[in-house]
């Protein structure tokens, strides 16, 4: 199984316990989505993904970027 699959049953396994049958579907696709994508991106290996620079558009916090700068200016 692919990590992308792997990641989305286990968000949407946490969906279905906060959803029920008055939740929006499109909305449930999307926010099941979008966790996907932020848990995968949260968790993968450094140099796995996309480049640094690929992502500059993007809204994502790099923390660990942002501490070892502040260790080691």
């Amino acid at each position: 199984m692919k990590l992308e699959e792997e990641v989305q049953d286990r968000v949407a396994s946490l969906l279905a316990m906060v959803c029920n049958n008055k939740t929006d579907e499109a909305m449930y696709d999307y926010v099941l989505a979008t966790l996907t994508r932020m848990a995968i991106l949260g968790t993968m290996p450094p140099g796995c993904g996309r480049a640094r620079e690929d992502r500059q558009g993007e809204d994502i916090d790099d923390f660990s970027a942002r501490k070892e700068n502040f260790i080691a200016p």
